[in-house]
């Protein structure tokens, strides 16, 4: 699985992490009391503060990029480079900058699929992040990575770098995919009688059924002298064949942002402002990040309070498949007051982009914040025994009241988890399985520590737009 190195040094400004492309749903909101122009003026102020941001890079500033077909693709190169310092970092024992770099590599892989040459170095990024992931105590992401090395290359070994646990847990994960059904692709391509190739195996010319793949992630590319080329990561499950449809191009590269469908964002914005963090809102994110290449989207809600204004935000990654949220932020009907909480909120966005998900996880109406235990205080020496005291009078007897029990709030789920499974029967794997966040009616239990919750619930009979914070433990 190990890919030999060409020359020893490492090209610095290819090894820089690329920026992440942020989606800013539009601010603009109607409403009295000057709501529209100062919503559009907060938008205005925000957008031109991240566009001067050297941590993220706003979809309305990517470009497309034309390269002909066959000719090498700087995605491709610039993964190349960040896999190398990646590993180089692991090596080194610099755990989160290997995390990050291989991250990116593979990301950089992944968008240019129809270019890559040789998968092998696909398979050791995705090997060295499941070896950091071991190193950063992430055992249920390293067996995810690991998992995905197997599909690509079913007789893979551990490599000498990887230290002895991780050549364990690796020996053991491919042991037990290895013995799952295995599933089919049923390829096709437009014009058809391209030649395919899967994980970077030739397979003939398409139409083209190919069986027998470990079930997981899979590349399949197809190329034909005229017509171009195109490449496709598709997931294959158990038991399974997924017919799919490669389309040639003459042209590859990145390609420039589109603007978001209309109607989507009008559907986020809704979710929104109505606290509905659900699947249909994951759902009108993924579409729109589909369209503009985003890696987050931010959407957000001006609601008025009083004679002043707040700000309510939600951000979503699109690789963690997660939510988020923002402070609120309050501001005056002035100007000034506006462009203060613009700054501030593209701060929170940066910081947010930089360590995703940060603490406020939303699931549902549900956000969990984690709570820092109290430290535990050191043992007090203990003092001689004192004399006993005279004995006092007996006091009356206390009869004790047992509370009564609390009203269980309407739509709350009172069930407990799913249980927690090494091997999940969902091909797809659950969410709730990833080291980032496990929840259960409003406790949440993330890195080893408890963490509480607070539901967001809507104030105003019928569907009004501002929330109420009600603690729950």
């Amino acid at each position: 699985m190990g890919v030999p190195l060409v020359g020893t040094g490492v090209n610095e400004a290819q090894a820089q992490i690329p920026e992440p492309r942020v989606w800013i749903a539009p601010l603009e909101t109607e409403g009295g009391a000057g709501l529209k122009l100062l919503s559009q003026k907060l938008d205005e102020a925000l957008r031109n503060q991240l566009g001067r941001s050297s941590k993220l890079e706003l979809t309305e500033q990517v470009k497309g990029q034309t390269i002909s077909a066959g000719e090498a693709d700087p995605r491709v190169e610039q993964a190349e480079t960040l896999r190398v310092a990646g590993r180089d970092a692991f090596l080194a024992k610099r755990f989160e900058e290997a995390q990050e770099k291989l991250g990116a590599a593979l990301a950089l892989y992944s968008e240019g699929v129809a270019s890559v040459n040789r998968f092998e170095a696909v398979a050791e990024t995705l090997g060295f992040l499941g070896a950091t992931a071991v190193e950063l105590k992430f055992d249920a992401d390293a067996k995810d990575y690991f998992n995905r090395v197997v599909a690509l290359v079913p007789d893979a070994e551990p490599l000498d770098e990887y230290p002895e646990r991780t050549k364990a847990l690796f020996a053991k994960t491919k042991k037990k995919l290895l013995k799952k059904k295995r599933g089919a692709l049923e390829i096709n391509s437009v014009p058809p009688g391209a030649m395919i190739r899967v994980d970077g195996v030739a397979q003939g010319k398409a139409p083209v059924t190919v069986k027998d793949l470990v079930r997981g992630q899979h590349y399949v590319q197809a190329s034909d002298e005229a017509a171009g080329i195109a490449g496709l990561g598709i997931r294959v499950k158990g038991g399974r064949t997924r017919a799919i449809t490669l389309t040639l191009e003459k042209t590859v590269g990145p390609k420039a942002a589109q603007a978001a469908d209309p109607g989507l964002v009008a559907n986020l914005r809704a979710l929104a402002a109505g606290g509905q963090i659900t699947g249909a809102f994951r759902d009108q994110a993924e579409a729109i990040a589909s369209q503009t290449r985003a890696d987050y989207l931010v959407v957000s809600h001006i609601a008025a309070q009083g004679n002043n204004f707040v700000l309510r935000g939600f951000i979503y990654g699109v690789e963690q498949k997660q939510t988020a949220a923002f402070d609120e932020l309050k501001f005056r009907a002035d100007l000034a007051s506006v462009f203060v909480q613009a700054s501030n909120y593209a701060a929170a966005i940066e910081k947010a982009v930089e360590k995703f998900p940060f603490d406020k996880v939303v699931v549902g109406q549900l956000v969990m914040a984690p709570v820092v235990p109290a430290p535990v205080p050191a043992p007090v020496p203990t003092p001689a025994p004192a004399p006993a005291p005279a004995p006092l009078p007996k006091p009356d007897p206390v009869v004790a009241v047992a509370p009564a029990p609390r009203p269980v709030e309407p739509g709350l789920d009172t069930r407990p988890p799913p249980p927690m499974t090494d091997d999940p029967d969902d091909d797809d794997g659950a969410w709730y399985g990833q080291w980032w966040v496990w929840t259960i009616v409003g406790v949440a239990v993330a890195g080893g520590a408890v963490a509480g919750g607070y539901l967001l619930s809507q104030d105003e009979p019928g569907g009004g737009n501002s929330f109420d914070a009600e603690v729950r433990w």
